[in-house]
């Protein structure tokens, strides 16, 4: 058995007798879909925990102004609760950036190498029997 058999491969025979290493697109969108299901699933997860987060800050906002006796401590509550909510969506915004480039990388790479598969030279018929 050769080498190039014991490799799973999609082959397409050309009217010369030869085989060609086929760009199969079926295969290919399924490794890209997989990937980009991955990707967004943890981009649509960080989202929804970031929410979360920022509801249970709009809720001890409430709580901490129920209990303020004057104005300066509404203020204060204020303050505060705009601060860290300035905070948290810079973070938040560089968090979400960094998972969609390294998502975009990965789909851009499993793309590439799909197309790349294409460009293997040609085997004979035979050779891909064995």
């Amino acid at each position: 058995m050769s080498n190039r058999s014991a490799k799973h491969r999609s082959y397409i025979s050309s009217n010369d007798g030869f085989a060609v290493g086929a760009y199969n697109p079926f295969e290919a969108a399924l490794r890209w879909n997989s990937l980009a299901f991955a990707a967004y699933s943890t981009i649509g997860s960080e989202a929804l925990d970031f929410v979360a987060r920022r509801i249970n800050e709009d809720f001890a906002l409430v709580n901490r102004l129920a209990h303020c006796r004057g104005h300066d401590e509404v203020v204060a509550a204020y303050t505060d609760f705009w601060r860290k909510a300035a905070e948290d969506y810079g973070k938040e915004a560089a968090t979400m950036g960094k998972l969609v480039t390294n998502a975009a990388a990965k789909m851009v790479v499993a793309g590439q190498s799909a197309m790349d598969e294409d460009r293997t030279p040609p085997i004979s018929l035979r050779e891909a029997a064995e």
